[in-house]
């Protein structure tokens, strides 16, 4: 909505961070005060608005829709994650009744093709929502420009010199629930991001995202292996030095130091800043083939043209992204 010109018209959504959204993150001995919020960053406002609550993730209080309707809105935009269908039927069936109209964006993992094309359809759809479908064209053009610069320069690999590359969720709490982390399928939009442009291997074959042990991670010895943001930021020192990771230490990517982060991008939020992640994971990846992308440099004229902002902002936007803190740049 700030992409379009019209973060004015919000007046409630999942806001449930109510202070200012800062905190301290530590790197290199070096404490940085930092918002990881771009939506506070970009609309500080934004924090101030009501809590409707949301389906799944550390939002506080499930949606409420005499809450929403208190708040008298022309449209109710929902963000469907596919996590909790009931309850999210019952939701659609209430606003009905009160005749809230909603739409409903699904995450792209909902989807039977799992693919960047369900990004951009969001994008135009929200375009037409709220009249700008000319402004929603040219941030899918940005968009898709990354994109295609990244399968250009990786689309001769040989299917024998793809690296076979591990998403992994390394949350503490894997370790109570006896396993190791959480390893990313092929049902997975991150699957389609490292497959379809990337194009290296995902080296776990199962179908969704699945706790697995640390004796199926051995077995599956990844190349490479990526940390997304998975309750919490995961930084690579993270797995070189932790206790909770003692037992993997001979994985080929650990001995290789071929671990890597992607940045803070809290609950599911593939959506505009999705091209600096697949940069990340390019760069890391295919190293050689990257070699003249300057990261910082890079995010920060990716920021800069697809929100305007000027090089403070779009500094503080990177900040956001703990890109120090996770050891990107």
């Amino acid at each position: 909505m700030y992409s379009f010109g019209v973060q004015d018209k919000l007046v409630g959504g999942s806001v449930y961070n109510k202070d200012s959204g800062y905190g301290n993150y530590t790197y290199d001995n070096e404490t940085h005060r930092i918002c990881p919020f771009i939506s506070f960053l970009l609309n500080p406002d934004y924090r101030n608005l009501t809590n409707v609550g949301a389906f799944g993730g550390p939002l506080g209080v499930a949606p409420n829709v005499e809450v929403v309707a208190s708040l008298n809105p022309d449209l109710v935009i929902m963000r469907d994650q596919g996590a909790d269908e009931e309850n999210t039927a019952k939701f659609l069936d209430a606003a009905k009744r009160l005749e809230i109209p909603v739409v409903v964006l699904k995450y792209a993992d909902c989807y039977d093709d799992i693919s960047v094309g369900t990004i951009y359809e969001e994008i135009r759809l929200l375009g037409e929502v709220f009249g700008k479908q000319e402004k929603a064209e040219e941030i899918v053009a940005l968009m898709n420009e990354q994109v295609e610069l990244i399968r250009e320069r990786t689309k001769d690999i040989a299917d024998e010199d793809k690296p076979r590359v591990l998403y992994f969720g390394a949350p503490s709490y894997a370790k109570d629930r006896g396993g190791a982390g959480y390893a990313f399928g092929t049902d997975t939009i991150e699957s389609a991001f490292l497959e379809d442009i990337i194009n290296a291997k995902n080296a776990y074959d199962g179908d969704n995202t699945e706790l697995i042990s640390a004796e199926r991670l051995l077995s599956i010895d990844p190349d490479v292996i990526i940390l997304p943001t998975y309750s919490g930021y995961h930084p690579p020192s993270v797995m070189y030095n932790e206790e909770q990771f003692g037992k993997v230490q001979e994985l080929r990517a650990l001995k290789d130091r071929r671990v890597y982060s992607l940045t803070a991008t809290p609950i599911m939020d593939e959506r505009l800043e999705f091209p600096i992640n697949l940069m990340i994971a390019a760069k890391a990846i295919y190293p050689d083939r990257f070699e003249d992308i300057d990261l910082e440099e890079w995010i920060g004229n990716y920021f800069k043209e697809l929100y305007g902002v000027d090089d403070e902002k779009a500094n503080e936007l990177m900040d956001a992204l703990l890109l120090r803190y996770l050891e990107i740049t």
